[in-house]
């Protein structure tokens, strides 16, 4: 059992009319869309920042600098992975205490929580610093590409700390039904980043030139400053958003004003060790870790195949991606709603009203992603056109779009119920059902392209097929309804 109520400390109420609204008797859709609309705004700018992170690199450094922060970006996709071993665990624990009235349990979660993360940063950091060496040698880069994607990398694992903590904090505000406050903290850290990269890696202001490592540190620092702002507001128990969260519309709560939160931080509870508290966060957070940190491995096999049929396939997937990442962050933010609902409500003893907030979130994306994908389908050339002019290029991704369209809702499903499935702190599903299907993609795309004759477009096909299943197996097991007799 994974109840270890911390300190047995006394229940109270949880402050703030956003858990009212969540486990109260009102309509779920508005909840859903208060709480995914600044999370899904939050994933388009960490979107575009990656674009012109990428164009500053690009232009600045060249393309074997491209090549380096490409390799290095792989350790770090794996890192934002780990980062599930706490934040994951703290995120279903704390959205369970508050649905169940106890703030003080709640806010001595999230402060430990903190504490476990900084400790598994550092076991992660530095065991990544050792096999950097070898992690270059398995992606088969050359010398120059080795040496720029390392030194890019030593630098962010030496920041790895920082990454742990700025994902800890941003999913205990979620957890508590804040999902603004994090939105504002990332529209912070990219504007710093995106001013800090040249300047790092130029030598501006008098700087020394850094180069690659240049675009790593300011990485870092922007980081630092999510850290130090996310820990400030929770000492003090604050949050960003001015409006009243009980009333209006979200885009009200948008005005970037500090006021009262509805979470905050127990510094006593930094004095006391909870090995039980920090299993119970890894059992949950493992799962979620090993689906997601394995999920661009699988890729980077699978890439090897279209490449063989030509750079242009290489291509073709990199802007199905890109394109892609239109549903893919939509969908995201509705899972993150689902989460905060499905958690809270648990907590406040609504299993109907927790299965319902799923089951909306997911219909509502599984919508907007056929919409989407009916999109993709008819206007496939003229998107693959926005990013080449190349008619091969064209030709090719066209092609990707066209079959990737055929799974866009079934995408939406399987991200959302994830979502709820981690809300109810169940995460043992999703992995049984996301690791089998994503390592199956490469079997399924050796076997369409060679025996069953499909050429390249099958590949294609064994990714959105994989994403079919998918999505259809979580939906089965989330019918089932046992994650809503998960104790955390």
């Amino acid at each position: 059992m994974l109840n270890s109520r911390v300190d047995k400390v006394p229940a109270v109420s949880a402050a703030g009319p956003m858990r009212d609204r969540i486990v109260g008797r009102g309509p779920l859709a508005p909840v859903i869309l208060r709480l995914a609309g600044p999370v899904v705004l939050m994933m388009y700018l960490q979107g575009a920042y990656n674009i012109i992170d990428t164009i500053w690199v690009g232009r600045l450094l060249g393309n074997l600098a491209l090549a380096g922060i490409a390799s290095g970006g792989f350790v770090l996709w794996v890192i934002f992975g780990l980062t599930n071993l706490s934040a994951m665990g703290t995120s279903a624990m704390v959205a369970r205490r508050i649905g169940e009235g106890d703030q003080v349990a709640a806010e001595v979660t999230a402060t430990r929580g903190l504490a476990y993360a900084l400790a598994l940063s550092l076991v992660v950091g530095a065991a990544l610093w050792v096999l950097t060496p070898a992690l270059f040698q398995a992606m088969g880069t050359s010398q120059e590409v080795t040496q720029r994607g390392a030194g890019y990398l030593r630098v962010i694992l030496a920041g790895c700390p920082l990454i742990f903590l700025s994902f800890q904090i941003l999913r205990t505000f979620q957890a508590a039904g804040d999902t603004v406050t994090p939105m504002w903290l990332m529209a912070a850290t990219l504007l710093i980043n995106t001013v800090l990269d040249p300047v790092f890696m130029l030598g501006l202001g008098g700087l020394p030139a850094m180069g690659l490592p240049g675009a790593a540190l300011a990485t870092v620092v922007a980081r630092l400053a999510f850290v130090v702002l996310g820990l400030r507001l929770l000492a003090g128990k604050k949050r960003i958003g001015g409006g009243d969260a009980s009333s209006g519309h979200w885009i009200g709560r948008l005005r970037p004003s500090v006021v009262e939160g509805a979470i905050g931080l127990r510094p006593e509870a930094w004095r006391r060790w909870d090995g039980a508290l920090l299993v119970g966060m890894m059992k949950i957070g493992l799962p979620m870790a090993v689906s997601q940190t394995l999920f661009p491995a699988v890729y980077m096999v699978i890439t090897r195949l279209p490449a063989s049929y030509g750079p242009e396939y290489v291509a073709a997937l990199r802007i199905g991606h890109t394109v892609e990442g239109v549903s893919f962050f939509l969908a995201l933010g509705f899972s993150v709603a689902a989460a905060t609902c499905i958690g809270q409500n648990l907590g406040a003893g609504k299993p109907g009203r927790a299965a319902r907030s799923g089951w909306l979130a997911a219909g509502m994306v599984a919508g907007a992603l056929a919409v989407f994908g009916l999109c993709f389908f008819l206007l496939s050339k003229g998107i693959a056109s926005v990013f080449t002019a190349d008619p091969a290029v064209v030709r090719a991704a066209a092609l990707y779009l066209e079959i990737l369209a055929v799974s866009q809702a079934f995408m939406g499903l399987e991200i959302v119920l994830g979502g709820a499935f981690a809300g109810a702190g169940d995460t043992v599903p999703p992995m049984a059902i996301f690791v089998p299907l994503n390592v199956a993609r490469v079997p399924m795309a050796y076997a369409l392209t060679g025996p069953a004759g499909m050429g390249v477009s099958g590949v294609w096909w064994a990714i959105s097929g994989s994403t079919i299943l998918k999505g259809l197996a979580i939906g089965a097991w989330f019918l089932r309804g046992r994650w809503k007799e998960q104790k955390v």
